[in-house]
């Protein structure tokens, strides 16, 4: 995809403010950066079927709320149950947002933890762990887990905490990645029995959005994140790609608190008061766009409709998630009762997944 002067100057912007944290990042960093990490090379996981389906429906279930426990057990019985994923005696690893230190909306929110943890310690999990890195001149991602409350929260309820740029990377080669044919992504992640990916609806200056497909950046070795290469036209394609190497089967998305203008490190912020939940990343994507546009905050996903988002339209070109709308049954509840206003939201996302 070619620049618009407009973009162009963006990006030149972002690449002049990174110069100051380049200059004084800690040599760990700058080493990160400029060289490749140690890693066997393994196979693309497969991409397993979707357990939450109902006739050949990736659903989708969008619950809405202020008591984050009871939103998550609705949304949950809504898609079929967690044990459709059968946890019992495995490894399960939950990745949040934690790009920084700041509150959400620009990390997941350290209730949304608590509440998957609590469920997957109660479904039987053998181990649990929490884990994620920030962005790169946010690191390093352990005193960021701790001052979102994250690790609290987590260790609270039985989790073990990870900051994964201290942990070993293995190595892919996707045969689809045309932009990355080659990235290195954590082996914990890679290792782990079940992956529960807990993004952020949020708005991001370069991707145009952030949710499920975005949140697997961070599993990524920084050398090969879109913002090293801020020049680069393709963000988005690459955003995808990286989602070739490893599947969440789960993907439980934190709109209490939506940013809807700006970001992806701070922002305009919105009370949401909803949560997302899916075993297909597109379908979330799709209905987290949709909701994000009900807003009408933020240009960049304003010009193209829900299907011709740029992150979407290639994971379709991929293969990892349904293929349209054709293929999405959103399913939604509110659990403060009959709520008008959530209907109308409701009403206008099935519009917009469907024009």
């Amino acid at each position: 995809m070619p620049f618009t002067r407009r973009s162009l100057l963006s990006r030149l912007a972002f690449g002049l403010s990174l110069l100051p944290a380049v200059a004084l990042a800690p040599r760990s960093i700058l080493g990160t950066l400029l060289f490749e990490p140690e890693g066997r090379l393994v196979p693309p996981k497969p991409l397993p079927s979707n357990p939450f389906q109902e006739q050949d429906k990736a659903v989708v279930a969008m619950v809405h709320g202020e008591n984050v426990e009871m939103m998550l057990k609705e949304g949950l019985r809504l898609i079929g149950g967690l044990d459709r994923l059968d946890p019992k005696g495995k490894r399960v690893l939950i990745k949040p947002n934690v790009v920084n230190d700041h509150p959400p909306p620009t990390t997941t929110s350290p209730q949304l933890v608590s509440a998957v943890v609590r469920a997957v310690r109660e479904a039987g999990a053998r181990e649990i762990v929490v884990a994620d890195s920030s962005g790169i001149f946010r690191f390093p991602t352990s005193p960021n887990l701790s001052a979102t409350g994250i690790r609290q929260a987590a260790e609270r309820e039985g989790a073990r905490v990870l900051a994964l740029e201290d942990e070993p990377w293995v190595r892919v080669e996707p045969t689809a990645a045309k932009a990355l044919p080659h990235y290195y992504i954590s082996q914990p992640v890679y290792e782990a029995d079940i992956f529960i990916n807990l993004p952020v609806i949020k708005t991001h200056k370069f991707a145009h959005y952030s949710c499920s497909l975005k949140n697997l950046v961070g599993i990524t070795h920084p050398r090969y994140r879109p913002s090293v290469t801020f020049l680069s036209p393709d963000w988005h394609e690459r955003i995808a790609e990286l989602n070739l190497a490893v599947h969440p089967q789960l993907t439980i998305a934190d709109g209490t608190t939506v940013m809807i203008a700006g970001g992806p490190t701070g922002g305009e912020a919105a009370p949401g008061n909803v949560l997302l939940l899916s075993g297909d990343r597109i379908a979330l994507d799709a209905v987290a766009v949709a909701l994000l546009r009900t807003y009408g905050a933020w240009p960049k996903i304003m010009d193209k409709g829900v299907w011709e988002q740029r992150q979407i339209k290639r994971a379709i070109e991929l293969g990892i998630g349904i293929k349209g709308p054709s293929q999405l049954q959103l399913v939604t509840h509110s659990v403060s009762g009959p709520n008008a206003t959530f209907e109308q939201l409701v009403t206008k996302i099935r519009r917009d997944l469907v024009a």
